[in-house]
């Protein structure tokens, strides 16, 4: 084969000329592609289908059955619990109350009660007046005995060596 412009002589199947670097052979003519136009598919729309009911059982709240007995009141214990603590700085007083307090819990325990709410304010109360009640007596107590061991000691003379008047 034999390049058009320079007539040099160049392998067959050459693009180029190996001399002058001009194309020899042309490119074969593409055909452009025929528009078509596009097959449209109908969508297909899914079958719906309707679940079906299940019924589903609810939870149902049922309350502990509370006995029938009388004893269950639990307001004395809240009373006196209350009692306990407004009477404990008597001293006495408040202990009187606050044993009260504990025996009405131990019946209301011994009657199937359940130690909540009211019930178990109370046992608060009452057993925080028990406290209180026993160290005011035993302030007292103290207290007292300071002065009647003052006294003593006064009315012995054991308080000459004070200039004052006062013993205290």
């Amino acid at each position: 084969m034999f390049c058009k412009n320079c007539g040099a002589q160049i392998p067959d199947g050459s693009v180029f000329c190996t001399e002058c670097g001009t194309r020899v052979q042309e490119e074969p003519v593409q055909e452009e592609p025929v528009a078509q136009e596009p097959i449209q598919e109908e969508p297909v729309q899914p079958e719906y289908v309707q679940p079906e009911y299940t019924p589903v059982e609810q939870p149902v709240y049922t309350a502990e059955p509370q006995p029938a007995s009388g004893d269950l009141n639990d307001t004395p214990i809240l009373i006196t619990g209350i009692l306990a603590i407004a009477l404990c700085w008597t001293g006495i007083g408040g202990l009187i109350c606050a044993i009260i307090c504990m025996s009405k819990v131990k019946k209301f325990l011994a009657a199937g009660g359940v130690l909540a709410g009211k019930a178990k304010v109370g046992k608060i109360l009452g057993t925080v007046g028990l406290i209180l009640s026993i160290l005011y007596m035993v302030f007292w107590v103290i207290y007292a005995l300071y002065f009647i061991i003052l006294a003593i000691v006064a009315a012995a003379g054991g308080l000459s060596n004070y200039s004052s008047s006062y013993w205290y």
